[in-house]
């Protein structure tokens, strides 16, 4: 398995986008992309995974849309592409990470030591809530997989 960079609208990027579609139901704004930082995980030649970072002023980044195909879910592959994320916004001086979870994946979160920033809400009949995490704290959680190598 391997995390790396997508280049704004290549190949990788477009298959990255199509899976959001996929696993999310949600329909993706091609124009903002260019606001995002994606990394994908790509296993022989395929993308397998996806998450975004928007970087904002005052130190602060947001994880945006992890996503993972069905086939390749409970293999570590969020842990990989979140360990992504997190580098990219401590590498880029932004020291608080902040996300939109769907409360059906706040187990993954909480374990990744985000904390409920503000009461839950509803989007599309989908529950979500969101989560803060500052830049300098280790996760804690179980890794139990592969490790990724850093090639962004």
């Amino acid at each position: 398995m391997n995390i790396q960079l997508a280049t704004l609208y290549s190949k990788e990027h477009f298959e990255a986008i199509t899976l959001r579609e996929q696993v999310l139901h949600t329909e993706v704004d091609v124009k903002k992309e260019a606001k995002l930082t994606v990394f994908v995980a790509m296993k022989d030649g395929r993308v397998v995974g996806t998450a975004s970072v928007q970087l904002y002023p005052f130190g602060i980044a947001r994880v945006r849309q992890v996503a993972v195909s069905p086939e390749f879910q409970g293999k570590n592959i969020g842990n990989q592409l979140m360990d992504a994320c997190e580098q990219f916004a401590k590498d880029q001086r932004h020291s608080k990470i902040i996300l939109t979870g769907r409360i059906t994946a706040s187990t993954f979160y909480l374990k990744r030591d985000y904390r409920a920033l503000l009461f839950p809400f509803k989007k599309h009949d989908i529950e979500f809530f969101w989560l803060i995490k500052n830049a300098e704290e280790p996760a804690h959680y179980l890794a139990g997989g592969e490790s990724y190598e850093r090639s962004y």
